[in-house]
């Protein structure tokens, strides 16, 4: 029965672990969300939806820029994440020309990158703890 009782609590812990993170946004990302957080950090935020995507653009007078793409279909976001990935090489080097330190990443089926703080303010605490320049 100990036996039993140990096994129940660490399932229990697991579960509630998971609900904490998925409620903190870790597993996902609602652009919603994001749109009313960077507004309250004083950016500029605008966003618009074009053949079933939701784009988000978002800047701050301190050259901090947040760009987003939640795409309906999981594949496409896949295929986007992928195609990013792959140029960004040449993004990132753009960017260090203008010294701007830039990231990217993906979760779920939003696609998203811009510059690292800018990245960290729209992912909000504690998401924002794992951002780094890419």
């Amino acid at each position: 029965m100990k036996k039993f009782a140990k096994i129940l609590a660490v399932c229990m812990l697991a579960v509630f672990m998971v609900m904490t993170f998925a409620s903190c946004g870790l597993f996902g990302l609602d652009l919603d969300k994001v749109e009313d957080r960077l507004d309250k950090k004083d950016y500029e935020v605008g966003s618009y939806s074009f053949d079933g995507n939701t784009y988000l653009n978002a800047y701050d007078d301190d050259d901090n820029v947040f760009i987003a793409v939640e795409y309906d279909d999981k594949d496409d976001a896949k295929d986007a994440y992928d195609e990013l990935k792959e140029n960004w090489d040449d993004m990132a080097e753009e960017a260090e020309e203008e010294d701007l330190k830039v990231t990217y990443g993906k979760k779920g089926n939003v696609v998203y990158y811009g510059t690292v703080k800018g990245v960290k303010d729209a992912l909000g605490f504690p998401s924002n703890l794992l951002v780094f320049k890419k």
